[in-house]
């Protein structure tokens, strides 16, 4: 009983310490704690495709073709147009218009409508284009669906929903593929990874390109990190700019890169480049890594101490 009444104290003296450490511990582990939040929408009208592509020469017909599904429970009354559409903005929308430079809808005859879709049925819609003889370069066009019920009838239900399926059409001849980089940006500094890239295109031709490559993150010894792929999934429309954006997909990195973006474009495999700069350090991590090792080094001796109270030396 004496031996243990005498361990009593100076556990509690020393216990402090040993509490400190594990308390710095736990913060250096939950520095990247984060959460994730996903929202699924609910749609009742499902249209494919999203969007195409067609390649066409001057004087030739070519046919574009969508479906569209009613998923409801309810039967629909559908509406169908044709209209031109433009780039907005730099993140990849656009905007339906009535006339553009790159207008198809005079080009175009469209099959069905109008028709009424039951509940979970489906319909394809044609839109034949008749390319003039003189045409060169991109057009763009969308079918447009439009839903509305008849009140009062039983067997619809009342809606006002529009959903789109774009059409990109390619016409060959006197084409001007131009595109160029207008900014290539990283944050100048961060503490861990992923490290986001910004390409921003601009493109002066008449046509649609998508843009391919690599973007090379070197070190400062240019050792390589990685080769981050730009898959070319995005079109730049003529006359319009986008930003199109990866990631380096390291999360440990420390000192000055440098990355370098190597890309084509076009039916001439066009090449661009541009580098950007940016510096990665663990600020949190070293801290902590700091603290952790002032506070052994002043509570070594009652480390010491507790450690062979607990072994019972």
């Amino acid at each position: 009983m004496a031996y243990h009444k005498k361990i009593q104290p100076v556990l509690a003296k020393h216990i402090l310490p040993l509490a400190s450490i594990a308390l710095v511990i736990a913060i250096v582990a939950n520095l990247q704690a984060g959460f994730a939040q996903i929202l699924t929408p609910s749609q009742s009208l499902e249209v494919s495709p999203p969007s195409q592509e067609l390649a066409a020469d001057p004087g030739q017909r070519v046919t574009a073709r969508a479906k569209l599904r009613n998923r409801s429970n309810d039967s629909i009354n559908v509406k169908v147009r044709v209209e031109d559409f433009t780039a907005a903005g730099e993140e990849g929308q656009v905007a339906l218009v009535e006339k553009s430079p790159y207008s198809i809808t005079s080009w175009t005859k469209l099959e069905p409508d109008a028709f009424a879709l039951k509940a979970f049925e489906s319909r394809e819609v044609t839109a034949t284009i008749s390319v003039p003889d003189n045409a060169a370069g991109g057009r763009y066009g969308s079918f447009v669906f439009s839903v509305g019920g008849a009140p009062g009838d039983g067997t619809t239900t009342a809606v006002a929903q529009e959903i789109a399926s774009l059409f990109l059409v390619k016409i060959s001849g006197p084409v001007t593929e131009s595109l160029s980089v207008a900014e290539f940006s990283a944050p100048s500094f961060v503490e861990f990874g992923p490290v986001p890239f910004t390409l921003k295109f601009t493109n002066a031709g008449n046509v649609h390109v998508k843009p391919f490559g690599l973007i090379n993150v070197r070190n400062v010894f240019g050792g390589t990190v990685q080769d981050v792929v730009v898959a070319g999934q995005a079109n730049i429309f003529p006359g319009a700019s986008r930003a199109v954006s990866v990631h380096l997909d390291k999360k440990w990195l420390i000192g000055p890169f440098t990355a370098q973006a190597v890309l084509n474009y076009g039916s001439k495999n066009e090449s661009l480049s541009a580098t950007t700069t940016f510096f990665a350090f663990p600020v949190r991590v070293a801290a902590a890594g700091l603290l952790l090792g002032v506070v052994l080094y002043l509570t070594r001796k009652r480390i010491r101490l507790a450690l062979k109270a607990l072994m019972g030396k």
